[in-house]
Formats: C-alpha cells, sequence, structure tokens
C-alpha cells in the first residue's frame, strides 16, 4: 500500500480537508465528510467490482445515500427538518433491524490490501447513527410541526428511491444493493421487509412528534 492509495484512495485527505472545516463550520464538515468518503470510495475502487463504469456511481444508489441529501436539507432549510428526521430515522433502525434480525450482510465489501477496511467499517457506523442523533438533538431544541403533510413526504422519498432508483439500477445491474433483496431471498421474508420499512416510517413521523412534543411544550 503506497502513500497515494492511503492518502488519495483511502479518503485521508477527506478526513485531514473536512477537520479543518470543521473548526470554522463543524456540522456542515460533518456532513461532508459523510458524502464524500463514501463517493471516494466508489470512484477509487469501482475497480473492484463487475462493472466499474456503473459502479463509481454506487454511492447515489443506496436508501443510506439519500440521508446525506436529508442531511443538507436540514442543513440549509433548518424547516425541513421533519422529514429529514423521518428519513434518518428510517436509515438508522432499518439498518439496524435488517442486520441483526434479518442478518442482512454488507454485499459491497472487498477483501484488499489496498482498502483500509476499518475506514470503511467506522464511516458505515457513524453514517448509521449520528446524522440521526444531530437531528433528533435539533428536534428537542425548538418547535416543529409533524404532520400528515410530512409523512406522506416521508413515503414519497421511500417510494421514489425504490421505484426511480433502485428499481433501474438494479435491472441494469442485477446489484440488489442490499443482501436481503436479492433474488435468492426468499418473498416472504422480502415482503417482510416492506412492511416493517413501511411501518418504521410511521413510527419516525409519530415519534417525533411525541419528543418534539414533550420537550418543547410550555414553561
Amino acid at each position: 500500500m503506497n502513500l497515494y492509495n492511503i492518502i488519495i484512495e483511502n479518503g485521508i485527505y477527506i478526513i485531514v480537508g473536512c477537520s479543518y472545516l470543521s473548526l470554522y463550520y463543524p456540522l456542515l464538515s460533518l456532513y461532508i465528510l459523510l458524502k464524500a468518503f463514501s463517493a471516494n470510495y466508489y470512484l477509487c475502487f469501482s475497480k473492484f467490482y463487475p462493472n466499474p463504469s456503473l459502479y463509481k456511481w454506487k454511492h447515489l444508489i443506496r436508501l443510506t445515500d439519500t440521508g446525506h441529501y436529508a442531511n443538507f436539507l436540514f442543513y440549509f432549510y433548518p424547516e425541513h427538518l421533519p422529514v429529514s428526521h423521518n428519513i434518518l430515522f428510517v436509515i438508522t433502525f432499518a439498518y439496524y433491524v435488517t442486520k441483526f434480525f434479518f442478518n442482512m450482510k454488507d454485499t459491497d465489501d472487498r477483501d484488499s490490501k489496498e482498502i483500509i477496511s476499518e475506514l470503511q467499517t467506522i464511516h458505515c457506523e457513524i453514517n448509521h447513527t449520528i446524522p440521526y442523533l444531530i437531528i433528533f438533538y435539533h428536534n428537542t431544541q425548538s418547535n416543529y410541526i409533524f404532520d400528515n403533510n410530512t409523512l406522506i413526504y416521508s413515503y414519497l422519498w421511500i417510494y421514489f428511491w425504490l421505484i426511480c432508483i433502485w428499481g433501474p439500477w438494479t435491472l441494469i445491474t442485477g446489484d440488489p444493493v442490499y443482501s436481503i433483496l436479492d433474488k435468492k431471498t426468499p418473498f416472504n421474508i422480502k415482503l417482510s421487509i416492506v412492511v416493517i420499512v413501511n411501518l418504521i416510517v410511521y413510527i419516525a413521523n409519530y415519534s417525533g412528534y411525541l419528543i418534539n412534543h414533550v420537550c418543547n411544550l410550555p414553561n
């Protein structure tokens, strides 16, 4: 593993750059780090995947990747916190539910001496926890409206991803993105996942409302 591989391909330069930016814009630097680190991985290591010219865009495909847009939506338009909250809630809880109860595997893991796998693991765990914890905290600090509109927008977000991003990608590449959506997975398991994710969206909106209501009661 040479210096270029460590600093550039494994994204060390992104960590250093965002660490400096965090001195001035701590939250924005974190959001940039999470997105840029993911993009850098696929742009540099797409060569390890079946179709490199397509896989270099994989950082735009996963449901988790839409969480970056939820982060930036909240950062630049904080009034839309409820929708961002719901999407990040789904990304966090759907990930851990499928991982621990349905034994979901990461289909993108690659064993190569060029990849610092520990960095990828840390990035994955941060991506599925810290953004939601941040939005959870901000939801306790000001009044936000969680209603049927925010619930509908959240469902639209999830189904737009499923139909317009996941569907075409899977048809073109044969890559299921998530192991539990593979062709070999029994239909009843897939149906269970769909039902669970829909339920998690509803829980996200209702819990967001309860958290905000309880934490912002008049003194």
